[in-house]
């Protein structure tokens, strides 16, 4: 079984799940944080519990599957502790929180290279598990009838929706702003944590210990694929969010009130090379700054020889043969070498606006692995299609804010 890459930032990482009430309409989300460890500190795995294979298996219709799936990753840990007390000796500055929204048919796991590696860095990232349907699987959960002081937990499966139904972007608009107002809600929580009075259930954790630790005003919101089509509607719902970065993003579940009430933040899309259509880059544009006269960054870049799935942990947890590439779970390139780029990308960015001292510019790092990193896109538009969809979001001279 592959490792994960060591995160490179000076502290070291813990994780534990928090969930903010009983019932189906709870927010459930994996924090992590910078950690006091110890040796005899318990590494977290990455599989939760068995209930995600299952959940990956019913994706394929295979029972298998799910023998398979557990045998490759059960044994899978993070570099991150699990339920560990926040470390306060080393830091000296409270930390900027981030918000990570997972893909299509991901958990809360399954980005936790990149969340292990922000928390490495000193910041604080919540990474929510979507209960609209979009999650591989995800539960909540509800008191013991007998013993009010346990619980249990009840699953929720996986929604597939057929392609191929007429009202799929209905749907889709639907679940990606119930995404977006639970992403507002771990915001939320994060708030409340910062002012102790954050209660939850089932916590695992001393929730007082980040009582007066967590900066407000440095927040980001971060996601892949329907995660990032999220990242932007949650922008346009929440301005405390003071930026946003979609990897590999999906755009298809987005309205134009969207992008219209979307905020004059930095705001990065990194794609892979083989994901994007015309038509999602086409809608990617719509956000240059030129659109609404917003002089923040926005830029496009991409990370050559990489797929969907490559910035996705799936990527570093296989072996890189030429099985594991004719699967589509990474490119040509050892996957270690693009997540780093990926990596680092997120971070100068994120570390740059929110005035981090890990910040770095943007154009640095492109440069630093040039060989990697393509400035805009590899797939060639119109870009009179292009003038054209920005032209259709000008309402008037000067833009109004409209409540979604």
């Amino acid at each position: 079984m592959p490792a994960f890459p060591i995160p490179s930032g000076p502290y070291s990482v813990g994780c534990s799940d928090l969930v903010s009430k009983c019932g189906p309409d709870r927010c459930l989300f994996r924090l992590f944080y910078p950690a006091s460890v110890t040796s005899e500190s318990k590494s977290a795995l990455w599989l939760p519990s068995r209930e995600y294979a299952d959940g990956f298996s019913s994706l394929v219709k295979s029972n298998v599957f799910s023998w398979i799936f557990r045998y490759l990753f059960s044994g899978a840990v993070m570099h991150a502790t699990l339920n560990a007390d926040l470390e306060t000796a080393k830091r000296v500055e409270k930390m900027p929180v981030i918000v990570f929204s997972h893909g299509l048919s991901m958990m809360r796991t399954t980005y936790s290279h990149i969340c292990v590696e922000l928390a490495s860095k000193g910041a604080v990232v919540a990474s929510v598990e979507h209960a609209d349907g979009s999650a591989t699987t995800t539960y909540y959960l509800g008191q013991d009838k007998d013993d009010k002081s346990k619980f249990k937990k009840f699953w929720l499966p996986c929604d597939n929706i057929d392609t191929s139904n007429p009202n799929e972007h209905n749907i889709r608009n639907k679940q990606v702003h119930k995404r977006a107002d639970e992403c507002i809600e771990a915001l939320n929580h994060l708030d409340e944590l910062n002012k102790g009075t954050f209660q939850g259930v089932a916590t695992e954790i001393n929730l007082q210990q980040f009582k007066g630790q967590l900066d407000l005003e440095k927040a980001a919101i971060l996601g892949h694929s329907f995660g990032g089509s999220t990242t932007i509607t949650t922008l346009a719902k929440d301005t405390r969010f003071k930026l946003g970065v979609a990897l590999d993003c999906w755009m298809f579940p987005l309205d134009k009130k969207v992008y219209q009430n979307v905020p004059p933040v930095p705001f990065l899309f990194i794609n892979s090379y083989t994901y994007p259509s015309q038509e999602e880059v086409t809608e990617m544009r719509k956000l240059d700054n030129d659109t609404f006269g917003v002089e923040a960054e926005r830029k496009i870049v991409t990370i050559v020889d990489s797929n969907h799935l490559s910035q996705s942990d799936f990527s570093l947890l296989t072996s890189w043969n030429w099985f594991t590439r004719k699967c589509g779970l990474h490119g040509p390139v050892n996957p270690t070498q693009l997540m780093k780029v990926n990596n680092e990308l997120v971070e100068a960015f994120i570390g740059k606006h929110l005035r981090f001292k890990f910040g770095a510019e943007l154009d640095d790092v492109i440069k630093k692995y040039k060989d990697n990193v393509l400035v805009g896109s590899n797939v060639k538009v119109d870009e009179e299609k292009v003038r054209m969809s920005k032209q259709e979001l000008y309402c008037s001279p000067k833009r109004q804010r409209q409540e979604l």
